[in-house]
């Protein structure tokens, strides 16, 4: 029988595909795609099955399976985040061509990245940085600052009523498979400095490029 609790083996396997995400200095693109794969269920765990846990783990289920369609058509070409960029920078006359053609990944890779860059600022402020205050107030801070500059006024006020009724941690620990608070803070902040950077160094390289795009949905 394993003495490791169901928490320490779930952030274990997001570590371990966290860290076969790198190849020297570049990041695997359907590595990452595999890494989704592995963290969308926890939207659930987090946020119920309401409205902001189904579209967030929607959003991220959805985004991989369209990057791996993309990228199984040009494996060679577009390996690499940064080769995934490159290609298709020169594959197109101008931005707003390769931003209309939803086929080539770019802005399901956009959107795959920020809802990983959501979860990430939301699990670091709920066990790290933020140990006192209320996991609804550390949802909308996280929300505030990742993904609300990139929704419409409707799509904003529906989240925020949701986010509210979010759990409280003891409950959230829980449901992630953590006996305490202090066994999931510990878990979580060694599996945060693994995919924290690795988030970061992926929008370095989407910023690079010009391609964080701004429209709302």
């Amino acid at each position: 029988m394993s003495s490791f609790s169901e928490g320490e083996i779930f952030i274990a396997n997001i570590e371990k595909k966290s860290l076969e995400c790198r190849e020297n200095d570049e990041i695997v693109v359907l590595k990452i795609c595999e890494l989704c794969n592995i963290i969308y269920p926890i939207f659930n765990k987090i946020f119920g099955n309401g409205f902001v846990g189904d579209i967030l783990k929607k959003d991220l289920k959805n985004s991989s399976s369209q990057v791996q369609r993309a990228i199984e058509k040009f494996p060679e070409e577009t390996k690499y985040v940064s080769m995934l960029y490159s290609y298709n920078i020169n594959k197109y006359e101008n931005m707003e061509k390769l931003k209309r053609d939803l086929d080539n990944g770019i802005i399901s890779f956009l959107w795959m990245k920020r809802t990983l860059e959501f979860i990430i600022t939301f699990l670091e402020k709920c066990y790290i940085t933020c140990n006192e205050t209320k996991l609804s107030i550390c949802a909308q801070e996280a929300y505030n600052e990742v993904l609300k500059k990139y929704h419409g006024f409707i799509t904003s006020k529906i989240v925020k009523l949701c986010l509210k009724l979010s759990p409280t941690k003891d409950i959230l620990t829980k449901k992630l498979g953590f006996q305490t608070h202090q066994q999931a803070s510990t878990v979580l902040q060694k599996c945060l400095s693994i995919t924290k950077p690795l988030v970061r160094d992926i929008s370095v390289t989407i910023e690079k490029f010009n391609c964080d795009f701004e429209e709302k949905i």
